[in-house]
């Protein structure tokens, strides 16, 4: 779910924070990850720490490291299909986060060690919940705006949690199953899980 249209600087920005994450998910699959430290992490990937502190706090945020912002692009035609009903936005959004997932897949196994940390370690869930928040936040604000609404109003939050809930739920299940036929790809599962969540929203 990266960004398009981005300059020079801002991909090899983007680049740098995925080699740290990246090396984060390395170091902690062969030392598991109490004995990994920041400074073994930015060894790793080739930079300082002082490095490494430009674009994660802590290990832990490196390690659960994933999308920051919607697609400049994607969000603003998203925008500029205008207002609508909350359900009509919300079915809108879920085909958004699904087609940039589909752009740009993680790999299962890194998703299955994502999840495994989080669930083993309290800091690591906690930097998870907090990505996570950070990126909905941007995302009600792009429902808001589409709705004509303000950024903390309740209806675009709701819309952005639940949808990216779906989303989350899926990339989950998809990281603890095996490759069937050679299909390695998390879309078919939150598809799954977006279809569900709208047959329970559905009046």
């Amino acid at each position: 779910m990266s960004p398009t249209g981005e300059g020079l600087r801002e991909r090899r920005r983007r680049e740098t924070r995925q080699e740290i994450h990246a090396a984060a998910l390395r170091l902690a699959r062969r030392h598991g990850f109490d004995k990994v430290t920041i400074e073994m992490i930015s060894t790793e990937a080739g930079v300082s720490p002082r490095t490494f502190f430009n674009y994660f706090p802590n290990k832990e945020a490196a390690a659960v490291f994933g999308p920051r912002e919607l697609s400049s692009e994607a969000a603003a035609a998203f925008v500029a299909a205008g207002p609508a009903r909350p359900g009509e936005v919300l079915r809108d959004l879920t085909r958004l986060l699904l087609r940039q997932l589909a752009e740009s897949p993680p790999e299962r196994r890194d998703m299955h060690d994502i999840f495994a940390l989080a669930h083993e370690h309290p800091g690591v869930l906690a930097a998870m919940l907090a990505q996570f928040d950070t990126f909905r936040t941007g995302v009600a604000a792009t429902v808001a705006e589409r709705m004509g609404r303000q950024p903390d109003d309740e209806v675009p939050n709701l819309i952005a949690s639940v949808a990216l809930t779906a989303v989350r739920t899926g990339l989950e299940r998809w990281s603890r199953d095996e490759p069937v036929d050679g299909e390695d790809s998390p879309v078919p599962y939150v598809e799954r899980s977006v279809a569900l969540l709208h047959t329970l929203l559905a009046p």
